[in-house]
């Protein structure tokens, strides 16, 4: 896909999941009228039930000449209960297929026919979210609640292939299911055990780990009887535990009832029990990882979408103080509750080493190592673009800027923190530059970022949404 494909298509993948639009068909809002509907579905399907039941019973102690007229009404009760029957099994299998397409789109996207391959696939993904996402603070919190699901998904994903190379995951479904060799499909449009039973799950329990806030009565507390509350206000905890019990049962209502299993389509018995095991075996994982992100332990499966919900949560926060220079604080949030055991430490260690300090797609300003004496000193810019730096300090960069051509062979570099401006002891370093001369060095960078709201050199930082949103940006790794 070139540029604007790859855009497009990440783009109409968030609006699967999660949109506001007429025809109400991403999963979210599909969510919002089964939790509507819910109720009311329960309540025909029983009605029906029980009158063809009632019914039958009583055709055994009716007279004889009564028999004709309550077989005629209990074929007729029989026709309704199997029309209820199916219009409730179409609107499952609505949802399930669309679940089914969400997560094949995400496989797609993410993983290659290698580990590095899906590494450069799922960082890419990552920083094109990233930078996609507006932080104006007009549209931020809007548009980071729609993107943080995908976003979510896709470290689960990486998290949990860090986790396997690492020997701290000891749960046997997904143990028995993983094989190095036979981890990724080497076929397009194939996919292997292990992804089928093991990273879709992954995918959905990422994806819908919120669903349940779609729930009537969530809305009503985060949005007040009448809408006039800002649903991204912080709450108090005795508004904010509740809600999040609600919403952790309504989730786990709407991935058993409203999407359910797939039903076998087939004649050979023994093929079908195979069949619904697998079924089985797969919604218990996905359940399971779910109860156990509430509060994973050492080695837990719960750790493999609980760490990526909490980084994704400050990196796309919907909070009203959002500050772009905090982002990298994140990885010392993490440490912190380790330390505490509030999240498993391996686990952590594991995500930190993917993720680094500084997020896919943020964009960094620095100095080169040397520059010839009798030039003027300046700085460049670049934009983190991959995982699994070798140091969690030391981004892996793509250059944006820099002095001359860049070439194929540089455009890729390992930021060192004694490069990097965000820290102040490299600001430093350029102290001996006047304002005229750091005047006319952010102009020319203006002019090569096409960007007129550049901001000043001592952010040490900048943000890329602006720039990435030309076309001609979006190709960063060719």
């Amino acid at each position: 896909m070139n540029d604007s494909e790859y855009t497009t298509a990440v783009r109409s993948l968030i609006d699967e999941i999660q949109q506001s639009s007429a025809q109400q068909d991403s999963l979210f809002e599909l969510a919002k009228l089964y939790f509507t509907s819910a109720d009311s579905n329960m309540r025909v399907l029983r009605s029906c039930q029980d009158n063809l039941k009632s019914t039958e019973a009583y055709l055994l102690s009716a007279p004889s000449a009564k028999h004709p007229d309550i077989q005629r009404l209990i074929s007729k009760l029989r026709k309704e209960l199997k029309a209820e029957q199916q219009r409730q099994f179409f609107e499952r299998q609505k949802r399930y297929k669309l679940v089914a397409s969400i997560c094949i789109k995400v496989l797609k996207l993410a993983e290659g026919k290698n580990q590095q391959q899906t590494n450069s696939k799922s960082a890419k993904l990552l920083a094109t979210l990233f930078m996609l996402s507006s932080t104006d603070a007009k549209n931020r919190k809007h548009m980071h609640q729609l993107y943080k699901p995908l976003y979510k998904a896709v470290l689960a994903l990486r998290l949990l292939d860090n986790m396997l190379s690492k020997n701290i995951l000891t749960n046997s479904y997904i143990v028995a299911r993983y094989k190095p060799e036979t981890r990724f499909s080497q076929v397009d449009g194939s996919y292997t055990q292990f992804q089928l039973e093991v990273s879709i799950p992954v995918i959905i329990s990422a994806i819908t780990q919120d669903i349940g806030m779609q729930h009537a009565e969530i809305q009503r507390l985060l949005k007040g009887a009448d809408g006039s509350l800002d649903e991204f206000r912080v709450l108090d905890k005795g508004t904010r535990v509740p809600l999040l019990m609600m919403n952790h049962e309504q989730t786990q209502d709407f991935i058993e009832n409203a999407i359910g299993t797939i039903e076998y389509d087939g004649n050979d018995p023994e093929k079908k029990i195979y069949f619904d095991k697998r079924q089985t075996n797969r919604m218990k994982f996905i359940l399971g990882l779910l109860n156990d992100a509430i509060k994973p332990t050492q080695g837990s499966i719960g750790n493999i979408i609980k760490l990526p919900q909490i980084y994704s949560s400050f990196i796309l926060s919907t909070k009203a103080n959002y500050n772009f220079q905090d982002l990298p604080k994140v990885i010392a949030i993490l440490n912190n509750a380790a330390s505490r055991s509030s999240i498993c430490s391996n686990a952590t260690e594991c995500f930190i080493q993917l993720v680094g300090h500084f997020p896919l797609g943020f964009g960094v300003i620095y100095v080169p190592d040397h520059q010839p004496e009798d030039q003027l000193q300046d700085y460049y810019y670049a934009i983190v673009t991959k995982l699994n730096p070798k140091q969690a300090d030391s981004p892996i960069c793509r250059k944006i800027t820099a002095q001359g051509e860049i070439s194929a062979e540089t455009k890729d570099f390992n930021l060192k923190p004694e490069n990097n401006l965000f820290y102040l002891s490299v600001q430093k370093t350029l102290d001996n530059l006047t304002e005229q001369q750091l005047a006319d060095l952010r102009k020319a960078h203006m002019r090569d970022l096409n960007d007129t709201k550049l901001p000043e050199l001592v952010a040490g930082f900048w943000n890329p949404h602006r720039y990435f949103s030309i076309q001609k940006h979006q190709n960063l790794w060719a």
